[in-house]
């Protein structure tokens, strides 16, 4: 929790535990049932991808976490030389929290945006333009946004949550209250609801940047340092313009 929690601090399923799957379940049902059911040329292939995407991001989560305990374990290039808490075990496991909601927005936007249903699989200028959005407008608002959540009003209602962390671990990097991932879905989804608006939408496109977005916060949150040293002396910018875990 966070030192003064605020309005939406719990996510809405917090009572069903694990049960909280079930969200889910009458989604997939129907994404299943609609692929094996209809012609060929009626599937709507980005509607059945989405569960083994959500799929994918679990074990790319899972994956980064056994990397981070075993190098935090055996304490070579470790950043924070600390052991982790239980009660830190204890604030993270509803990590995935923010897959469920991943998983209804992915579900629903499929339904609602027009053009977000049967996308191509690939589609080169799609990626162009998220990467520009991202680069460029998404990460000027990211920026403030990430320093307003640091001004006490904010932080103690809201961020403190996320730096109650005190030894990263990759999964530390989702644990925010609920009104705060909702920010970040907005402003994160910009580049994802304007390349389908536009039609330039692909499956590529939309996992890879949701891919994308995962990798930099594990990579982030690790505890331990792969980039070596001598990276930053030859090339100095290097450390402004990549996310590094120190």
């Amino acid at each position: 929790m966070a030192s003064n929690p605020g309005l939406l601090t719990d996510w809405p399923w917090k009572k069903l535990g694990g049960f909280k799957y079930g969200i889910l379940a009458p989604l997939v049902a129907h994404s299943l049932y609609s692929f094996a059911t209809q012609e060929k040329a009626e599937r709507d292939v980005t509607n059945f991808l989405v569960l083994p995407f959500l799929l994918s991001r679990m074990i790319h989560a899972q994956l980064w976490t056994l990397l981070s305990r075993r190098k935090t374990a055996i304490a070579r290039n470790r950043i924070t030389d600390k052991e982790i808490q239980f009660d830190q075990f204890v604030r993270e496991m509803n990590w995935d929290d923010q897959i469920v909601m991943n998983g209804l927005v992915l579900y629903a936007g499929g339904w609602i945006l027009p053009g977000a249903s049967k996308l191509s699989i690939y589609r080169s200028d799609g990626i162009i333009i998220t990467i520009l959005l991202h680069a460029g407008p998404v990460e000027f608002v990211y920026y403030w946004l990430h320093r307003a959540l640091h001004h006490h009003y904010l932080y103690s209602r809201y961020h403190s949550h996320h730096h109650s962390s005190i030894v990263t671990q990759p999964i530390s990097s989702v644990i925010h209250p609920f009104a705060e991932h909702l920010v970040y879905f907005l402003l994160f989804g910009a580049p994802v609801t304007a390349t389908v608006l536009n039609g330039t939408a692909s499956v590529v496109s939309i996992f890879g940047y949701i891919t994308f977005i995962d990798l930099m916060n594990y990579m982030g949150h690790c505890n331990f340092e792969f980039i070596p040293p001598r990276i930053f002396s030859i090339f100095p910018p290097f450390k402004y313009i990549f996310y590094t875990p120190s």
